[in-house]
């Protein structure tokens, strides 16, 4: 299929140059001129559509367990299961990093020194800056949170990074979908390191407030959408889907605050005793799974989807 269209190209190409050479000094055959350029950028375009589809856009996540922070070998977190099966059932590749990508960055120690100051017992807001440097040393792209799920996503936004790579949170100021070159990755690491010292407990210190702080700073290159959804937004009661919502966002964000309040507010879907038991891994990647099952059940099979 590939040496098929190369050699499409090839003739349209030599079709464009004697056509050239054939009428360059009459100007009455300008216009066969411009069709035959058309032709070989419509077959351009012809190209790009067939081999888009079957390339299957990256996402990758972080997940270093608690427990244990040497270990590098694949997690058995019933959630980080539910996150990769969910994204490979939208078509998408999903890649699991660790710490042991973001020990091969250049600037880890550098990292390390300034974050275990801070986060001297706490390894999870660590890892939260580490991830930075395992994207940007895997070549950057897609990085979404383990409790980020995919929702109404096409494939074809993935393939390329939008806005040529620049740095972009599609939750606002939370990490939970980010589009970034590898360059970009390297770059934003170090202004977060670089934010550290100009915290103090009161603001709250994690990657997220520090990105909050330097996208409301409005100089460094920064941005925004809102593409990804609360989990509170897009469940409107127990086991019932806000479609509309669902279906105008790339993913949806799982997050512990969220899923506390869709139990606050009677909409968790599994029938769970105490907050504890609704912000536990195992019953959070089964409300989960029974969430988009109803989205999908309920706004895939409908003509609510728009």
């Amino acid at each position: 299929m590939r040496t098929e269209r190369f050699f499409r190209k090839i003739l349209v190409a030599l079709c464009v140059l004697s056509t050239y050479l054939l009428y360059q000094t009459h100007d009455d055959n300008q216009r066969t001129l411009e069709e035959a350029v058309t032709s070989l950028a419509t077959a351009e375009e012809q190209d790009k559509e067939e081999e888009e589809p079957k390339r299957r856009p990256i996402v990758k996540t972080f997940f270093q367990s608690l427990e244990d922070s040497s270990s590098t070998a694949p997690s058995h977190d019933p959630l980080l299961q539910v996150w990769k099966e969910e994204w490979e059932m939208a078509g998408f590749e999903a890649q699991i990093l660790t710490m042991e990508d973001a020990r091969k960055h250049p600037y880890y120690d550098t990292m390390r020194e300034a974050v275990e100051k801070v986060f001297k017992t706490d390894p999870y807001n660590q890892y939260c800056f580490y991830r930075y440097l395992a994207m940007a040393v895997t070549g950057g792209g897609w990085h979404v949170d383990y409790d980020t799920i995919p929702a109404n996503f096409p494939v074809r936004d993935a393939v390329f990074l939008p806005t040529n790579g620049k740095f972009t949170s599609h939750q606002r100021f939370v990490p939970a979908l980010i589009s970034s070159s590898e360059e970009e990755w390297s770059r934003v690491a170090k202004l977060l390191v670089e934010q550290i010292p100009k915290k103090n407990e009161e603001d709250g210190n994690s990657d997220m407030y520090m990105l909050m702080e330097l996208e409301d700073e409005g100089n460094h290159d920064i941005d925004s959408t809102e593409k990804v959804a609360s989990a509170r937004d897009v469940v409107a009661g127990k086991r019932s889907i806000n479609c509309k919502v669902m279906n105008h966002s790339f993913a949806v964000h799982f997050s512990h605050s969220a899923m506390m309040g869709l139990y606050n507010k009677g909409a968790y879907p599994l029938d769970v005793k105490s907050p504890n038991e609704a912000k536990s891994s195992a019953n959070r990647a089964k409300a989960i799974k029974m969430i988009m099952e109803d989205y999908r059940d309920q706004c895939q099979k409908s003509d609510t989807k728009k």
